[in-house]
């Protein structure tokens, strides 16, 4: 064989195996491309997934946070308006006058005076409760002021039962919230 022939070979074989490199480089990076692709299908539906998830979630707290919102903006109109029928006792109560007044002050006092058992001493919110007081033997030693009804002192000075309107409806406050909630939202 001659130089050029073995030349030839040379080249025919290089040609041969740089072709049999390029394909199984081709196949290889066929298969890297086809995986690279998998792994970024399978992180895209990860994302989606945990995005979906992120999304729900915070889905979920925003209805939370809206219904709480909710019941405390339900919870507040209640409770205002609640507070405007005190506000409309203690107006219906300031009213009050004649022998009606008379007759729940009477009534009061009496109450109070079983409770303290005698010598008992009064302090007046009107000029009528001046004459009730006077009438059940009571020593009238000042005035208070409120929307109607009397305090009562114990002789010894040591017990007071207040009974003038004011202050039964306060001390009866919680209750009457309770009664009030009742009638008017059940």
């Amino acid at each position: 064989m001659t130089a050029e022939k073995i030349i030839e070979r040379i080249k025919k074989d290089s040609e041969k195996e740089i072709q049999a490199i390029l394909k199984e480089a081709e196949r290889q990076a066929s298969g890297i491309i086809k995986d690279a692709k998998k792994e970024a299908e399978h992180e895209y539906e990860k994302m989606i997934a945990d995005g979906n998830r992120h999304g729900e979630n915070l889905k979920k707290i925003l209805v939370s946070k809206a219904s709480q919102d909710a019941k405390r903006g339900a919870m507040k109109a209640r409770e205002k308006i609640i507070e405007e029928c005190f506000t409309k006792a203690y107006q219906k109560l300031s009213e009050l006058s004649g022998k009606e007044y008379k007759k729940i002050v009477i009534n009061l006092t009496e109450k109070g005076l079983k409770k303290l058992s005698g010598g008992c001493l009064a302090i007046v919110s009107k000029d009528e409760d001046k004459e009730i007081a006077k009438n059940l033997g009571l020593k009238v030693t000042g005035n208070v002021d409120a929307s109607g009804g009397i305090i009562l002192k114990s002789g010894d000075g040591q017990i007071t039962l207040d009974n003038t309107f004011d202050g039964i409806l306060e001390r009866e406050k919680d209750r009457i919230r309770i009664k009030v909630g009742k009638l008017l939202f059940s």
